[in-house]
């Protein structure tokens, strides 16, 4: 587990068993009274064409009658149970491997439900803000790619936001969407759709681009759910018990002395403060929670409602709405973690992220990346794509999610799926060094060398240290740098002492190096002992 920063302890457990239960009456008392049975009714991701996770048990669940008995018959398999006195039900059906079209029949004493054209695969959930949100029309190249989108092997499960409850500049939300927002009426209703060249258009691109991969290496039915609004931080895809017993996270509830979250949170991007204070306005004492940038609010809208649907693992690409806080970060996506994982009740499942891209106007980002790398070799399970060679210098929305889609399919190809495939780029492992010398050694890589074929040389490393006087700190490009398979041998200049070397590390890095498979290593520092 990532070692998260220390803070100053409250005053007493008291102090956090309150918090604790205020945020409980807050929160989770309200939803037992919306749990009223109204006949059969299975969730809004349980319809036609949709796909189930093989080789897994298979949890489907709904409400019915109260007391009633509930029977599934699905694949040559029946199963029954009986419903609670809220008419809440739930049935595990038995792993299943991959194939269709099948149908699946739920009923009771009143009524059956019948879903068809279901197929069992494999099923990923994406998500994040912006750039898992940006649509395959959107990219770059996307529209030649959408006229050969025709994949009846491919699902869609899109969870697209009330276009009035985006959170868009100079907009306040009327009363009647914050009372359509209070009963969790936030995303769109929708369907599972076949990839087709119209439902492709409108889809993630970087879903897109990660399941079209997947299903022709893996030959089987491929099911995605995205899940992302833009803009949208870590702590709102977080539950609130979860952000109430964590000392760095508990600032992201307000308080039970009247102040909202957008008053205690410290570590929160100002953008995000000012739009949803914008978007709010004179409700931001009432309804703080009632916005898609407040804390928990889509893990209430947007995982809740399908935690335990199965899923072999998740996709992530998020953070340009945290990275002004980069020290939190480590706390924070640990916690998402943990309570993805624990809501979705089936064990450590993959969650792997897209490490975030060079732009040129974003000061902490160096450090974010940072954290990201850090935390997707410490956490279980775990892992990071690199797109350091990829981005935008202003653009915050960089339209090549082919490469982002490519590589995400890589890492889970050859990490989930176990097949023999390079997912990774170079990764420093450990350097040896003399008094002219540093030799630095890496991982994933049998051949070094410049990403782009036309250049000669390796560019991105940058000595830090004093000049010999110890007047000044210096800073120099390193130069003379030397390819030994898949080790780096970099002179040292004679007057610098050096303290640390760098690559990559700034917003809008110069830095070009690949191994054999092209593709980039991460940043990444190195501090070196001092002297006596």
């Amino acid at each position: 587990m990532a070692k998260l920063q220390k803070t100053e302890p409250f005053n007493c457990v008291l102090a956090i068993q309150k918090k604790i239960i205020w945020v409980y009456i807050l929160f989770i008392v309200p939803n037992a009274f919306a749990q009223k049975s109204e006949g059969l009714k299975l969730p809004a991701i349980f319809t036609d064409s949709l796909v189930l996770q093989q080789n897994m048990k298979i949890p489907v669940w709904g409400t019915s009658c109260s007391n009633c008995e509930v029977k599934i018959a699905f694949n040559g398999s029946t199963k029954t149970t009986i419903a609670n006195k809220n008419g809440a039900w739930k049935i595990t059906l038995p792993a299943t491997k991959a194939g269709g079209p099948f149908t699946l029949k739920v009923s009771d004493k009143n009524s059956n439900i019948l879903l068809k054209d279901i197929l069992v695969g494999e099923v990923w959930l994406c998500s994040g803000q912006s750039n898992m949100e940006f649509t395959l029309a959107q990219s770059k190249n996307g529209k030649e790619e959408i006229t050969q989108a025709q994949y009846p092997q491919i699902r869609f499960f899109s969870m697209t936001a009330n276009a009035k409850a985006r959170p868009l500049a100079k907009v306040a939300f009327s009363d009647s969407l914050l009372q359509e927002l209070s009963t969790g009426n936030f995303y769109n209703k929708t369907t599972w759709r076949t990839c087709s060249p119209a439902t492709a258009a409108k889809f993630s691109a970087v879903g897109y681009y990660f399941g079209k991969e997947l299903q022709q290496n893996l030959n089987v039915p491929i099911g995605l759910i995205c899940n992302a609004v833009g803009g949208t931080t870590t702590q709102a895809f977080i539950d609130s018990i979860t952000l109430a017993s964590h000392p760095q996270l508990i600032q992201f509830l307000g308080n039970n002395q009247g102040k909202t979250w957008l008053e205690t949170a410290k570590d929160v991007h100002p953008w995000v403060i000012e739009r949803t204070n914008e978007n709010l306005g004179e409700n931001t004492k009432t309804k703080e929670f009632l916005h898609p940038f407040a804390p928990t609010f889509l893990f209430k809208n947007g995982i809740k409602p399908i935690a335990t649907y199965a899923i072999k693992g998740a996709i992530w690409y998020q953070g340009e709405s945290n990275a002004t806080h980069p020290e939190i970060h480590d706390a924070l996506f640990t916690a998402l973690v943990n309570n993805w994982r624990s809501a979705w009740e089936q064990g450590n499942f993959p969650i792997y992220t897209v490490q975030l891209p060079k732009i040129s106007n974003r000061s902490r980002w160096p450090e974010f990346r940072e954290s990201q790398r850090r935390l997707s070799e410490n956490l279980e399970n775990t892992g990071m794509i690199v797109t350091i060679d990829s981005g935008d210098s202003l653009d915050v929305h960089p339209k090549e999610k082919e490469l982002v889609g490519k590589r995400l399919s890589l890492l889970a190809l050859a990490t989930t799926y176990h097949q023999a495939l390079e997912y990774s780029g170079p990764i420093f492992e450990k350097y040896e060094m003399t008094k002219n010398e540093l030799q630095i050694y890496f991982s994933h890589a049998k051949q070094l060398k410049p990403a782009n074929e036309t250049e000669q040389v390796i560019k991105g490393f940058y000595l830090h240290g004093y000049n010999k006087s110890g007047s000044k700190e210096v800073v120099i490009e390193a130069k003379s740098i030397k390819i030994d398979g898949s080790k780096l041998i970099i002179s040292i200049p004679a007057e610098l002492q050096l303290t640390s070397i760098k690559y990559a590390w700034s917003p809008y890095p110069i830095c070009n190096l690949a191994n054999e498979s092209n593709l980039p290593a991460p940043p990444f520092k190195i501090d070196f002992t001092g002297n006596f």
